[in-house]
């Protein structure tokens, strides 16, 4: 009697999971402001939504500047925002987790800094506003008010000043939880400031920098990165890492694309990023993620490039 195999088993078929990054991964960065996906990126990732696969974006943007690109991908839910400090559900507009920063930590975490580099400055991410010193705001978004609109934020999002005075350092009856204190210099590149920022106060906090070409610094409270929300996620859900595939392109996803039983970092990717990964595809801007889906919904692998 002849044997009967079962045919081989995808890597769509065992995946649940897609959890994927934004900025340089999925959007441009010369489309960041707009929050514009491609045709080609977003009929790649509803067509994985529809083959039943389950599709979180991982992001180091707040809530309230996702709306763009959710509504461009279709039906997302819950989100992983601000590089793992906080999830929401934007079907149901609600806050799932947050983990905001001590507020002892994050002020000694800021006087730290300022003792590498003095003439550093802040900017704060709550829930409900983004805190900025004025200098922060130079050669950002933040700092053209066209710019701004452009990227749907509203002058009732920002709470200018020094962080001491907007924060309350000197009353805590008024202080909001922070989710993620932001640090820039023009002293050193952003790798530099990195090492030296992860030196001082690594004991304390999760450091990490996700701009290209600024050196600018994102600080949540330790423990809280995009895996750590990830892997809690999905154990929530019933789904293992070896279900789960990860795209991503910055040191802030290098610990997801470590967790992640598969994953690619786009060709654009900073180094880093890119070690982290098990696979590369091709640059954002060339819609490397959507190349990689598109083989993998065909029944391949995904695995556009291999080594010898």
């Amino acid at each position: 009697m002849q044997s009967l195999r079962s045919a081989p088993v995808t890597t769509l078929e065992r995946t649940r999971l897609i959890a994927s990054d934004i900025d340089g991964t999925i959007l441009s960065y010369a489309s960041a402001e707009t929050g514009i996906v491609t045709d080609r990126t977003v009929a790649a990732f509803r067509a994985a939504r529809d083959a039943g696969v389950r599709i979180v974006l991982v992001t180091g943007r707040p809530v309230r500047w996702l709306k763009p690109v959710a509504d461009a991908l279709g039906g997302i839910g819950p989100v992983i925002c601000s590089n793992g400090a906080v999830v929401y559900d934007l079907a149901e507009q609600r806050l799932l987790r947050e983990d905001p920063m001590e507020e002892a930590t994050l002020f000694a975490v800021k006087d730290h800094i300022l003792e590498i580099d003095a003439q550093a400055s802040f900017a704060a991410e709550t829930l409900q506003n983004l805190h900025a010193e004025p200098p922060f705001l130079v050669d950002s978004l933040f700092f053209e008010e066209d710019r701004r609109r452009a990227a749907g934020v509203t002058d009732d999002m920002l709470r200018l000043g020094r962080l001491d005075d907007t924060l309350g350092r000197h009353d805590s009856r008024s202080r909001p939880g922070v989710v993620k204190l932001l640090a820039k210099t023009t002293a050193m590149d952003a790798d530099a400031f990195l090492e030296a920022v992860r030196s001082r106060v690594g004991q304390l906090v999760t450091v990490t920098h996700s701009a290209p070409g600024v050196s600018l610094l994102e600080i949540s409270a330790k423990g809280v990165d995009k895996a750590a929300a990830l892997r809690r996620f999905a154990a929530a859900e019933g789904i293992t890492r070896d279900q789960v595939i990860a795209f991503g392109d910055m040191p802030n996803d290098i610990e997801m694309l470590q967790w992640a039983g598969t994953s690619w970092a786009v060709g654009s990717a900073h180094p880093m990023a890119r070690s982290a990964a098990r696979h590369l595809t091709a640059d954002c801007d060339a819609d490397g993620v959507a190349l990689v889906l598109e083989d993998l919904l065909d029944g391949g692998d995904g695995v556009l490039w291999r080594t010898s």
